[in-house]
């Protein structure tokens, strides 16, 4: 009888603890999409930003938005979707922002008298210019800053 009541008991234990693991599973995956909705419904750009390309859960998404999205092996290994890509005239690169972050980058490459300039816009969370580089190639084949009427 005491046998019968130890297994009983086991078996219990271990019904909870496996039932436990999906719990805490369904749990996490809830509670990320609760603070995604939560941050998009108080206007927070960049938290909303940050928990999209946080992991590849939101990448197909945002492919069938039309964002360029690295495959999501890159995703798993990086981390994080780098760069957020948009097609168009100009290439633009977002990089995802930290969490708890206050700003975050945009930035793309074009020509401009036939040399390659990098620009790089830093933008807040109301997505207003904080500040901007721009840089080009020297003839020594380093990377300098210039100036706007430079490029």
């Amino acid at each position: 009888m005491l046998d019968k009541l130890k297994q009983f008991k086991l078996l219990i234990v271990l019904f909870l603890f496996l039932l436990a693991i999906p719990l805490y599973f369904t749990y996490n995956h809830f509670q990320q999409s609760s603070v995604l909705k939560e941050a998009f419904e108080k206007n927070e750009r960049i938290e909303v930003l940050h928990r999209l390309t946080a992991s590849e859960k939101y990448a197909p998404d945002i492919r069938k938005a039309g964002y360029v999205v690295p495959p999501d092996g890159a995703i798993r290994l990086d981390g994080v979707i780098y760069p957020l890509e948009i097609e168009g005239e100009l290439h633009l690169k977002i990089s995802p922002p930290k969490k708890d972050a206050k700003d975050f980058q945009l930035f793309f490459i074009t020509q401009v008298n036939e040399k390659q300039t990098h620009i790089t816009f830093i933008l807040d969370k109301n997505l207003n210019l904080i500040d901007s580089s721009y840089s080009q190639q020297n003839d020594n084949g380093k990377r300098e800053i210039v100036s706007v009427s430079q490029s």
